[in-house]
Formats: structure tokens, sequence, C-alpha cells
């Protein structure tokens, strides 16, 4: 039986992050005990018993105190269908907790389609106010990567990463949107409403049902996107911000990346060559496909399909 509750509540005291959680998890898992198990510990008990740091028991002396204000958040989100992906479930994607580490989120929260984090998938990201050019860029690489059944990873913004999102939609395919806030900030935008299924799409939060977006949880938000992927696809970067920092996230964790090369560069893709020359990402140029311009996106795909 999952226990989600206990462990919303433990996430949520101050101090506690995936380190912490992670060795409370070890520490129930050798006795065989579950997180209630441990609730029902006093501090003194729970040092003695699983030889828990003084401050790891007082961190969950503190979640227990918050348990009956988590409850509320805990049956919204059930109301809403809304699932959570604890860090040490099967369904939790291995990736993250290799390429992440001690960074991996600690739990998911879910709606939708969840077999897409099976899926080899591929992230095209790119700037909000992206060029017209850039915007058929973002379509033809997501109809390109569903044709070869990747699913498309975006961040849910306005721009580059909503298009791509709706090119796999509208094509056939499956996409995971990446949030950077909670549930209970989530719109399903016009550009989407029409042609969007939870049967094609999944859509995950790191974040608690009320977190609102910051510039931080965007950055987050990126950098999660590239984790789940096998490829980061720029479409447009300016020379710094979160699409750059997306960059640079990807280049940390080891993920192939990729970016538009053009004949000329629009303001918005003003980051793009910085990309080839200081990060090393790999130069997507145009081809033509049933008479139609399209981005070359064969190495990357055989990224995905082969790649570690």
């Amino acid at each position: 039986m999952k226990h989600d509750k206990y462990w919303m509540a433990l996430e949520q005291v101050k101090g506690v992050g995936p380190a912490t959680m992670r060795e409370i998890h070890d520490a129930l898992r050798g006795p065989g005990l579950s997180i209630v198990d441990l609730f029902a510990l006093s501090p003194d008990e729970m040092r003695a018993e699983l030889s828990l740091r003084e401050q790891a028991a007082s961190l969950v002396d503190a979640a227990r105190a918050k348990l009956s204000l988590v409850e509320d958040e805990y049956f919204r989100l059930i109301d809403a269908g809304i699932e959570v992906v604890l860090f040490f479930e099967e369904t939790y994607p291995e990736r993250l907790s290799r390429l992440l580490k001690n960074e991996a989120p600690s739990m998911l929260y879910v709606y939708g389609n969840r077999a897409l984090l099976r899926d080899k998938g591929a992230a095209v990201l790119g700037e909000k106010s992206v060029s017209e050019k850039g915007e058929l860029v973002a379509y033809r690489a997501a109809q390109e990567l569903v044709r070869h059944r990747i699913a498309v990873v975006s961040g849910f913004a306005r721009g580059a990463d909503m298009i791509a999102h709706r090119a796999a939609l509208e094509n056939g395919g499956g996409t995971i949107g990446v949030l950077p806030y909670g549930f209970s900030q989530l719109k399903i935008p016009d550009s989407l409403k029409e042609i969007y299924s939870p049967d094609a799409m999944l859509l995950v939060s790191p974040f608690g049902f009320a977190t609102e977006y910051s510039t931080f949880n965007a950055f987050r938000r990126n950098r999660l996107a590239c984790a789940l992927s096998k490829a980061v696809y720029i479409v447009e970067s300016p020379a710094e911000g979160g699409i750059f920092e997306a960059a640079k996230s990807a280049k940390t964790l080891g993920v192939p990346l990729y970016t538009t090369e053009y004949a000329e560069y629009p303001e918005t893709a003003a980051g793009n060559p910085v990309l080839m020359r200081d990060l090393g990402a790999q130069a997507v140029r145009g081809r033509m496909v049933n008479n139609a311009l399209s981005p070359n996106l064969d190495r990357l795909i055989a990224d995905v399909k082969f790649g570690d």
C-alpha cells in the first residue's frame, strides 16, 4: 500500500532534501518498516532502532506535525487524478537517479500517460519569443521525432515549447510536459485544448501542489527536462537566460546537445553559435523533406535510439 501523504509531509519540512529522503528510506528498508511505522516512533526510538541521525529524527518529528495539513493537499491531488511517483518506486525514471544523483526529485507529481516515462525521449526547448523561422523548426523537429516513435519532452511554456507539444499531439505522438510550478497553477493553453489528450501526454511536476512559478523553478524544470531526455535540441537560445542554462545542464549531465545553425541568426538565437563554440553543441542544419524545409535530426535520433 502506498503512503504518499507521509512522504509528502516529510518533503515539506524545511531542511529535508532528496538526500535526507533517501537516508530515511534506506534506514526503513533494513528492518522492513514503512513510513507509517516511522511516524509512530518517538525521536529516541528512531535513533535507537533505525540509527537515524539526530537531525533526521527531528525532521521526521516535524513532519508528523504537518500530516493533518498535508492531507487536504493530498486529497485534492487524488480528486484531480494526479498521481505521485516516489523515488524508490519502479516507475520512477532510472535516468533521473543516475544523472541527477542526490539532486533527483524525491517525488514526481504526474497526470496523464505514465507509460511515456518509459519511452525514449528527446527534449525540444526554445525561447518563448521564438522567431517565425524557429516556430517552423520547433514544429518540424517534433514532427520528425514522433515519426521515429520518440517522445517529445518540453517545458510547457509558450513559444517553442508549446509548439513542440502541439506538433507531437497533432502528428499522433507522445509528449511530456515538465512544469515549473505545482498542479494547482496549471492551465491548458488554448493552442492545446482541442488536441490535448491525457493518453498522449504526460504532465510532470517536481513541485508541491500549490507551488507557484518562479525563475528558479523554471531553471529546475529545464534541468529535469534535460535529465529525462536522451538528447536535447535547443531550437533557439539567447546568449543568456533559462534556455542557455538548460543547454549548460545538458552538457554537465552528459546528455547529447544540439542546436540550430542559421545562415543569419535572429536575436532570439544569438546564443546558438555560443552553444556550438563553448558547449560543443552539434549543429542542426536544414534539409528538404516532402518539399518542405525541416531540421536534419538524423544524428540526434541515433543518439536517442542507440545511445546510453
